[in-house]
This record gives C-alpha cells, structure tokens and sequence, in this order.
C-alpha cells in the first residue's frame, strides 16, 4: 500500500514538474515574441517598400488598401475577377495607388501570390502603368532549386519582363521573338510558368483597377 502511494506521489510530481515547465516556456516564448514581432514587422515592412522602389521608381507616393476604401473593395473581389479570367492559382496580396508630386495617379502597383510554383508558391510583385506597361517585377518570395527555378530571381530573368506593354506574357522554348514571350528557364519550366501566371494574373487585376479608374482619374 505504501509503494502504491508513493507511485502516486511520483506521478503527482512529475505531472505538476511538466505543466511547469510547459507554463514557463510558453511564457518566455511569448515574451520572445513581444521583442521580436516589432523589428520583424519593421524588416518587412522595409524590404516591401525597398521592392515597391525598384519596381516603379517614379513614384513619389504609395498609397495601400488599408489606406483607400475604393482599392479595398476591388481587393475584396480580386478572386472573383481573377477567376473569370482563368487564374484561379493566383492570389492578390496587395494592391497600391502610385501617384506622383502632384497627387495624380499614374499606375499601380500589384503583389500576388502563385500557388503553382515548383516548391508550393511564389511571391512577386511589379508596377503597371496607366499607359498598361509593366515597369518592373521583383520577388518578395521565392524558394525554388537553386541552379534551377531559382534561377528566376536572378537580376537578367527578372529584366524579361521590364518596360513590356503586354497584355499576356507566354513563356516559349524556342527563343523569345516578341515583347511578351519570356524563355523558359533550363530545368525549370514550371518556375516560370509559375512565374509568368502570377504576372498574368496580376495584369488582369491591374487592368481592373485602371479601366475602372480606381483612385482617381487624374
């Protein structure tokens, strides 16, 4: 009877030891990430509006979702609209007013999401002028096979789609003969298929907003 009791015992005291130290580590794990959750946000918030620069550097002010009730609600029917148009695997993330020193809106600027990249999805995001020419693109993610579909992050991939007016870019193994075909990258053809989906998709969102003259006319 009295081993018995003291087995019990045993158990009573390692179950309180473990919720413990269960109660401890969550603890300093929260604590952790009240230090680090502000710098981590700050970092992003830094590396988006770097990428926000290099994919359309005329802009002088940026003006986000959060910010203009008319680009929030076109946001909210992104999926629907990008649907109707067949890209389905392409999320809008985030969409922006560009305008310059005199407030007038001069283009947009797009970030998606494509969900049909080689390792799962990819990110990008580019500029698209009233005049529909893409500026530039860059990636806020990317994480495919180096030496393969990583290749696409690379300064002279990325370039193929600069300065394009397109309303489509296809990607070809042949060579690109025109504006808006885009090489195939060698061993990575579904990277850039991925690739050029999300542009495509983001093309169609950005027309929306310019035919539907979301933020102005100016």
């Amino acid at each position: 009877m009295h081993n018995n009791s003291g087995a019990v015992m045993k158990i009573i005291k390692d179950t309180v030891a473990l919720t413990l130290i269960t109660v401890v580590a969550a603890i300093l794990l929260g604590f952790v990430y009240d230090i680090t959750k502000g710098p981590i946000a700050q970092a992003e918030a830094e590396e988006k509006a770097e990428a926000y620069k290099s994919v359309y550097p005329e802009a002088v002010g940026i003006i986000e979702m959060a910010d203009n009730a008319e680009l929030a609600d076109a946001g909210a029917n992104a999926a629907s609209i990008l649907e109707a148009e067949g890209y389905s695997a392409v999320v809008v993330d985030e969409a922006c007013i560009v305008v310059d020193g005199s407030s007038n809106v001069i283009g947009y600027i797009v970030t998606v999401t494509d969900k049909n990249a080689y390792d799962g999805t990819l990110q990008l995001t580019f500029g698209y002028t009233k005049e529909g020419v893409v500026t530039a693109m860059e990636f806020l993610s990317i994480h495919e096979t180096s030496g393969l579909g990583l290749e696409a992050d690379k300064p002279e991939f990325k370039a193929k789609f600069a300065n394009k007016k397109v309303d489509a870019f296809v990607v070809t193994k042949s060579g690109a003969a025109a504006d808006n075909e885009i090489d195939a990258l060698s061993g990575a053809t579904v990277t850039t298929d991925a690739v050029v989906e999300g542009m495509n998709g983001g093309i169609v969102f950005a027309k929306y907003l310019m035919e539907n003259e979301v933020g102005g006319s100016k």
